[in-house]
């Protein structure tokens, strides 16, 4: 009787323990974004020019700042792009 029990309980836990392995390193992948490090620039007024501060990340999270006001940072469409109006954000 036990090794009944035993025979039809076995495989249907190692079943469970893979798809839980697969679930878990699935979601482990999409969750394990790489640094994508951005330039950061200071930006005062749409008429001045960007000025180069911190590396930043374009990973959605807090938005970048620098200093004890915490001035808010921007990133740039391209490196010669002449504005910089792209939130980056903390890495």
């Amino acid at each position: 009787m036990k090794t009944e029990i035993f025979k039809m309980i076995l495989p249907m836990a190692v079943i469970a323990v893979a798809v839980t392995g697969a679930f878990s390193s699935n979601a482990m992948n999409k969750n394990s974004k790489a640094f994508a490090p951005k330039q950061g620039y200071t930006h005062t007024s749409p008429s001045s020019a960007c000025n180069i501060s911190n590396m930043c990340s374009d990973v959605i999270g807090d938005f970048c700042t620098v200093g004890a006001e915490e001035v808010r940072l921007f990133g740039k469409t391209n490196p010669e792009a002449t504005t910089c109006n792209v939130p980056v954000y903390k890495p």
